[in-house]
């Protein structure tokens, strides 16, 4: 796995920022998910996307109940 110098992640991160900002904010969820998808597709490890799914949820409380069906 390779790995972003903190200055590409940076630049990365300010130009998704600023793409959402142009695209508005009721895109953003939209955005978000394609990205989401695309980047589980370039990975193609399941379990990677599943430990980056636990880590990326990890401090957020469960608000609502949902039946998952895995």
């Amino acid at each position: 796995m390779s790995t972003l110098a903190p200055e590409e992640l940076d630049e990365l991160y300010t130009r998704l920022c600023y793409r959402m900002a142009r695209a508005g904010e009721p895109a953003t969820p939209q955005i978000l998910a394609r990205l989401v998808l695309l980047l589980m597709h370039e990975v193609g490890d399941a379990g990677r996307i599943g430990q980056a799914i636990t880590e990326a949820t990890r401090d957020f409380p469960e608000i609502v109940a949902v039946e998952s069906p895995l």
